[in-house]
């Protein structure tokens, strides 16, 4: 007998299937250009690729700055008000562009002054194109109507052709600057696209925002940027500090088995953003009926961590050997202690639910304490122990992550 599905039932499930069908072309990429860059440019210039995108990560963050949740709540809130919705998308782009003009300036500050980075500015200031691109992309917009198929349609021909354009001509290790320039180019040109098509199918135009809007925006979202940023002190920023303090080559092994852990990840993405506008509405209007839900999400959650915390355990070796082309056994020994974070990693889930009860203060206290204890390890654990010490350090960084997200949610399981 079919299962028959109501219309908020097919909206969620055509959503997670778009997200997923995104995902999984995430995974297919890496799968084909790691091994290739790897080969190509040898350890050391991916180490090298690995520090920009590191330093940039923090911009790119800034610049998104929480919008993917509370843009997508007020889109989500105000879909059937196209008035209301224009006021939105200028305002938050408007103020998107405000934080790229002042991360660019970050950027040039840090050339002139910092020799690692001022050796190698072009590869720096090509990478910074993703993040003009991340300022016009609106993935909050289509995740507030709930139409996630138009992110996937954009996304997978952005990522293709930039796979393609890679493969075609970065075919020695003096092409290294191609990656980051044909990765901006083609984000921007897809930011551009993206808002042409909100524009002409959704009516949706770009209006010069009041003051008045730009203020709310960056009060708004300011508490979960500041908590977005705080992560970067704990995930991405510790490959920066470590181009800092080492070679290319050893910021390689680290980067290869980092960017795997969050490969991933990203697999629970998809789910958590395709989740996010129905329970946003549900804790709006039916709050008994939320916390029910939100228990038997956590637990299917919890289990498939755990499930895929130990598979990437037990075949890290054959994972490393698939991505990178040969076996790298640094890599393989520091995916090991990824994959127990893996196990921690609650935050994306439990993160969203402080979201959508609008206590984004808690999440600050959370990301800023784990902010203030990697500070205090990053340093010792790198000059000691290296790379090794830096991947025991993120896991006790996570489990601390993990406890404080359990207490600051504890409702869920007491309601």
């Amino acid at each position: 007998m079919p299962i028959k599905l109501n219309a908020q039932s097919k909206t969620i499930l055509s959503n997670m299937i778009a997200l997923f069908t995104l995902q999984g072309l995430q995974y297919l990429i890496p799968l084909i250009l790691l091994p290739y860059l790897v080969h190509t440019l040898g350890i050391e210039y991916f180490g090298l690729l690995a520090f920009a995108t590191a330093t940039i990560a923090f911009f790119r963050s800034t610049v998104a700055y929480g919008f993917d949740f509370t843009g997508t709540k007020q889109v989500a809130l105000a879909k059937d008000n196209k008035e209301e919705l224009s006021k939105i998308l200028s305002s938050i782009l408007t103020v998107r562009f405000i934080l790229v003009g002042i991360t660019f300036l970050i950027l040039l500050l840090m050339i002139v002054s910092i020799d690692r980075i001022s050796i190698e500015t072009s590869i720096f200031l090509y990478t910074f194109l993703v993040v003009i691109g991340d300022a016009l992309f609106p993935t909050w917009f289509f995740q507030g109507v709930e139409k996630m198929k138009f992110i996937t349609i954009f996304r997978t021909l952005q990522r293709t052709i930039s796979l393609v354009l890679i493969l075609t001509f970065v075919n020695s290790q003096e092409d290294y600057m191609l990656v980051p320039l044909i990765d901006g180019i083609l984000a921007i040109l897809a930011g551009v696209a993206s808002l042409l098509y909100i524009r002409r199918d959704f009516k949706v135009p770009f209006k010069f925002s009041s003051q008045t809007d730009i203020i709310f925006q960056f009060k708004n979202s300011w508490h979960l940027f500041l908590s977005q940023i705080a992560v970067h002190f704990y995930t991405t920023m510790n490959i920066f500090i470590l181009g800092l303090m080492a070679n290319n080559t050893i910021v390689g092994y680290y980067a290869l088995a980092y960017k795997l852990f969050a490969v991933t990840q990203e697999l629970f993405s998809p789910f958590t953003k395709a989740i996010f506008p129905f329970l946003s509405k549900k804790y709006l209007h039916n709050k008994e009926t939320y916390y029910k839900l939100v228990k038997k999400i956590s637990f299917w959650y919890l289990l498939a961590l755990a499930l895929t915390s130990f598979m990437v355990y037990q075949f890290s070796y054959e994972i490393v050997n698939l991505v990178s082309g040969k076996p790298i056994e640094q890599t393989t020994a520091l995916l090991k202690i990824f994959s127990i974070s893996l196990l921690f990693a609650i935050g994306p889930l439990y993160s969203l639910l402080l979201i959508i009860k609008s206590e984004n203060k808690k999440l600050s206290v959370i990301t800023f304490r784990c902010m203030i204890l990697n500070s205090l390890l990053l340093y010792p654990s790198i000059y000691y122990f290296g790379i090794v010490g830096l991947s025991y350090h993120f896991l006790i960084v996570q489990i601390y992550h993990a406890y404080l997200q359990v207490k600051f949610n504890k409702e869920i399981w007491s309601h």
